[in-house]
């Protein structure tokens, strides 16, 4: 056989397609013949794979009904696995009603408060004097003045500080 054609029946072997006669070909084949080197390793899987079939295993004695027994207790268990439990869907079904009823709640106190909020209330004044208002005024924009001044004082402190910071830091880098 051409080794062109074992490579073809090997495709097909590993593929699962191959007949009992081209399986055995393949047998004869790697029992009788040097094979080249890419096919050594097929040759070695194909031999230990075929010696074992050759070979008289010994199986033991009620082997045979123990994994009959296994399979069925497996098949009982994966029943159990996926049967659907019916109180879990049940409070699916519960919670899925109680979330919609929240919702449509949630809702409906949302519309009628935006309902009522239409128009915003209209600001009531604080002063019935003028004259007070005008004094009050004065005293609020005094007090955030002078606190506008302390801050840019301490800013202008800060950033002296600073500078004199960065100096020092550059004098000891350049050393």
């Amino acid at each position: 056989m051409k080794v062109e054609e074992i490579e073809r029946l090997l495709a097909e072997f590993y593929e699962g397609n191959t007949t009992e006669s081209q399986e055995e070909a393949l047998r004869d084949y790697f029992r009788t013949t040097e094979v080249p080197e890419h096919l050594l390793k097929d040759k070695e899987f194909f031999l230990s794979l075929y010696q074992a079939a050759d070979r008289d295993v010994e199986v033991p004695a009620g082997l045979g009904d123990k994994l009959s027994l296994l399979i069925d207790e497996k098949a009982e268990e994966e029943q159990r696995f996926f049967r659907p439990n019916k109180s879990k869907r049940n409070w699916r079904w519960i919670g899925s009603i109680a979330a919609t009823v929240l919702l449509l709640i949630g809702i409906g106190y949302g519309v009628d408060k935006l309902g009522n909020d239409v128009c915003p209330p209209t600001p009531q004044d604080t002063f019935s004097d003028p004259e007070e208002a005008y004094r009050v005024l004065q005293a609020t924009l005094l007090e955030v003045s002078t606190n506008l001044n302390q801050g840019i004082a301490q800013v202008k402190e800060t950033q002296v500080d600073m500078k004199k910071v960065n100096q020092e830091v550059k004098k000891e880098i350049q050393r």
